[in-house]
This record gives C-alpha cells, sequence and structure tokens, in this order.
C-alpha cells in the first residue's frame, strides 16, 4: 500500500476521532449549543450580572465567557485558563496540604492539569462556536494584543480545515520597513492584502524544547520580550491539548525604522503548526507551498522520517533543520540527513542547532535578502482551496456581508466628494452647529448684549441649524448602509 492509500485511511480515522473528542470538549465549556446557533457580538457585549465579574473563571464553563471578555478589553491576560479554587468547608486548611507527603506532588500536579485547559483548545472551540463577525472582532482585539492569530482551524466540526481570511479582514497595520527610514515614511496596509515573505515552523517527532518559546525569542526585541506564541512555560500552557493539534497560527514582525534595534529590515510573517507534521500532513503541504522557507524542527532523524520527507522532493521551499545539540542518535541523524541533501538541496548553512537563537535570525535574514516568495493572505486562501481546504469567506454569511460592502464601496471614487453627497450632515453644517455649541459655552462674542438676550439668539441659531439638518432625508448611499447592516 503505497503512501498516499495510507495517508487517507490514517486521515479519515484520525479526523473520526477528533470529531468525537471535539463533541465531549464543547460539553466541558458548555458550548454545545452553539455549535448550531452561533455565539454573536451583542452576545459577548450584553451587559449583566455575570459579565460585571471581574475575578478568575472558577469552572469549565467560565473559561470561554473569560477569554471573550478579557480579549475585548484588550487585556494580556486573555489567555490564561487557570482555574481559581474555592475551598468548601469540608475541604480543610492549608494545614492538610502542609501534611501531605511528599510522595503525593506528582498526583497533586496530574489533578491540577485536569482542572483546567489548554488556551489554543479553548480558543478554537471560541472560534467554531461564533458566528464570522465575532471572529472578525476576536482576532482584530488578538492582533492588538500582539497575541499570535489562527489562520488554519483544524477540521474539527467539518471534513477540511478552515483559512480564516474574512476573520483577518478588519486589520490594518502600520510599520516602517528601513527602505522608508531615511525619507521617515511609513506603510499602512490591510493585512490580508500586504506581501511579504512567510517564514514557517513546524516539529517533527517530540521534541524536548518549546518551538513556540523559540519563535518568541526569534520575534521579540532584546530586553522587551513578548509571549507571541503560547508556550509550555507559560501559565496554562503545559496543560495537554485536545483538539487545537493541526492549528496553524501566524504572527508578524514589523520594523519601526530603527537600524540599531529592529530585527529584521521588512515585514515578515511566521506560522507555527501545532503538533507533528507526520499527523498532519495537508497543514505541512500547505504550509511548504506558501513559505519562502521551512524550518523544521527534531531531534533525530531515522528511516521513518526520511521516507517520510522523502516525498518533498519537488517542493519548492527552501527546507532549514533545527537541531537538538545534545540530542542522541547523532550519527543516525547524519546519515540521514547525508541522504536527504540531494533530495532536499541542502546545504550547511541550512543545518542549525537549538542552542542558538541568532543562528535562526541570520538565516531568516539571508532568506530576506534572497529574494524570497512573497505572498499575501488572499493568495494564501486560493492556495487552501486547491488543496482542498475551505475558506470562512466562502461562507454565504460572509459574502453576503462582502456584497453589500463592494456596493458601498464601489460608488467611492472621491472621498471628498462623497461624503458631501451621502454624509450631508457632516462638513459645513456639522461644522457651524459645533461652532453655536462651543460659543453657547464660552460666549467669547457676546459684547455688549445682555448674556439673556445673547443666549436666546444663540438657542434661535441652534435651531435653526436643527431644522435645516432635518431637511436632509437619507441619501442612496446610507439607505445601501442600513439595508446591509439590517440583513440577519
Amino acid at each position: 500500500m503505497n503512501f498516499e492509500i495510507k495517508y487517507a485511511f490514517f486521515y479519515l480515522y484520525l479526523m473520526f476521532i477528533e470529531r468525537r473528542e471535539f463533541q465531549n470538549f464543547l460539553s466541558k465549556l458548555n458550548l454545545e449549543q452553539h455549535k448550531s446557533h452561533k455565539l454573536r457580538l451583542r452576545d459577548v457585549l450584553d451587559i449583566r450580572s455575570e459579565s460585571l465579574k471581574n475575578g478568575a473563571p472558577q469552572t469549565l464553563e467560565d473559561l470561554p465567557w473569560h477569554f471573550l471578555r478579557k480579549v475585548m478589553a484588550l487585556n494580556g491576560t486573555a489567555r490564561n485558563t487557570s482555574l481559581l479554587k474555592v475551598a468548601s468547608e469540608d475541604q480543610g486548611t492549608n494545614e492538610d496540604e502542609e501534611d501531605m507527603d511528599i510522595d503525593d506532588i506528582f498526583t497533586v500536579l496530574d489533578t491540577d492539569l485536569r482542572d483546567s485547559l489548554n488556551p489554543l483548545d479553548v480558543l478554537c472551540a471560541i472560534l467554531v462556536c461564533s458566528n464570522s463577525f465575532l471572529q472578525q472582532q476576536i482576532l482584530s482585539k488578538m492582533s492588538m494584543c500582539q497575541f499570535a492569530l489562527p489562520l488554519l482551524l483544524p477540521a474539527l466540526h467539518t471534513s477540511k480545515c478552515t483559512l480564516m481570511l474574512w476573520a483577518m479582514r478588519d486589520i490594518v497595520k502600520k510599520w516602517r520597513p528601513h527602505s522608508l527610514a531615511e525619507s521617515r515614511g511609513f506603510r499602512e496596509e490591510s493585512l490580508v492584502l500586504t506581501k511579504m515573505p512567510t517564514i514557517s515552523f513546524v516539529r517533527m517527532g517530540s521534541c524536548s524544547f518549546s518551538k513556540s518559546q523559540l519563535l518568541n525569542e526569534l520575534l521579540s526585541p532584546s530586553q522587551q520580550h513578548h509571549d507571541f506564541f503560547i508556550h509550555r512555560d507559560m501559565e496554562s500552557g503545559n496543560i495537554p491539548r485536545e483538539i487545537a493539534d493541526g492549528l496553524v497560527e501566524i504572527s508578524w514582525y514589523f520594523p519601526r525604522g530603527k537600524e540599531n534595534s529592529d530585527i529584521f529590515p521588512e515585514a515578515i510573517a511566521v506560522t507555527n503548526l501545532r503538533g507533528d507534521i507526520e499527523s498532519h500532513w495537508l497543514q505541512f503541504h500547505f504550509l511548504t507551498e506558501i513559505s519562502s522557507a521551512v524550518f523544521i524542527i527534531t531531534e533525530s532523524i531515522s528511516e521513518k522520517e526520511y521516507t517520510f520527507l522523502s516525498f518533498l522532493k519537488e517542493s519548492t521551499a527552501k527546507y532549514y533543520f533545527v537541531l537538538k545539540a545534545n540530542a542522541g542518535k547523532h550519527s543516525e541523524t547524519l546519515e540521514f540527513l547525508n541522504k536527504l541533501a540531494p533530495i532536499l538541496k541542502l546545504n550547511r548553512p541550512q543545518l542549525l542547532v537549538k542552542d542558538s537563537t541568532s543562528n535562526k535570525t541570520s538565516a531568516i535574514a539571508a532568506i530576506m535578502n534572497s529574494s524570497p516568495k512573497i505572498v499575501n493572505i488572499e493568495t494564501m486562501a486560493e492556495t487552501a482551496q486547491e488543496l482542498g481546504m475551505q475558506v470562512d469567506e466562502d461562507d454565504k454569511e460572509c459574502e453576503s456581508a462582502s456584497q453589500s460592502a463592494k456596493e458601498i464601496t464601489t460608488q467611492i471614487k472621491d472621498v471628498a466628494e462623497y461624503k458631501n453627497k451621502n454624509l450631508r450632515l457632516q462638513g459645513e453644517p456639522w461644522k457651524n452647529l459645533a461652532e453655536v455649541e462651543k460659543e453657547m459655552c464660552q460666549m467669547r462674542t457676546q459684547g455688549d448684549t445682555p448674556i439673556e438676550e445673547y443666549k436666546n439668539q444663540l438657542e434661535i441659531k441652534l435651531l435653526e441649524l436643527r431644522v435645516q439638518q432635518k431637511r436632509y432625508g437619507l441619501t442612496d448611499g446610507l439607505n445601501t448602509f442600513i439595508k446591509g447592516i439590517d440583513q440577519p
């Protein structure tokens, strides 16, 4: 049986297991009803007694709402899923913990891990249970918090992975590449339309070190460490994942135009595949298609890994191996690396050691200087569709919203002219009204006029302006906008 058939059977089996695990996971969070009746933005922004609570979550059912409310408030602790333990009277006091045997310490640790959930699992469940407009708000707020964003959701409730294009449509970034540093210029563009090199990091086999922690070190300026990606050393990050394996996250580095402190001179995107590439071949294949370079992190390469990687011989991506310096099986790994070298076109600079962050930074800098492949997220969406994945923007709700937006934006040829024609309450009427209201507070041009008489004159003028505003009816542009937001 060849590799493709084996993988097809394995993929179907894995999909069945994941579907069952996902249903059980939703039950833990009390989100089963939202699998079909999606959460809306108004559900999150609705003010009620539960939403006013600002404490730590106490039960698993609190976790989705804790994340949503924290991230909407741009709170950097939104991804923390640790549960607050409330001791009851029959649970005893801290003295019981002091009397506990040393032999029980690992039992307690195991219990603590089972009592909570991995933040990535919670995020995946929330996104699947949210409608497209709430998804857009979640990713926009996560971007403001400098959290890595989900690019590819694993196949949890459908048979296909989902690329989150629509969910990122609202995000705009501003940066100063080194090419514009002297002129003090900057670029400000929609994130999904910005073309840049994409560097992907994946794991092959089990690793004793954290790939995500490595990425955080790579993307963080010196003395300014930031956890873009959740990793095992973060609070709640060491909890085993239940449904998030196969998730592909994406983060970006945007330079500030300061050559002394910028890590890279131009903007780059960095993706991170959760889980082993052998279990998630489709996501790995996608990354090889869209990336300028793929960094494979592994501790050893045997016959099994060699056979797997040999299928990449037609790939045009550039591959780098990040190896653990003190890992065992050096001779076997070197043997198969030498065999892979002609297949993957490997040179010595493409074999890196984990213990040094600088050599990976230098490798990425070299990639950026060698005319790398540049893509945007829209291009990634096309690649995803070619590989049989689905794109969130293909959803009817998104298509309807996109069509409504196009009906408005296609009418805008000149912004000033469009505003004068369709937004008649702005411009001169609004300016005159603001001046009268300001004068009512400051009375700067009152002169010798008695204060009551002058105030009465201003009120009459204010009324005339209001009457003038009232004469303006709804324009075609406003009617189109209202029709769009009234759609269910």
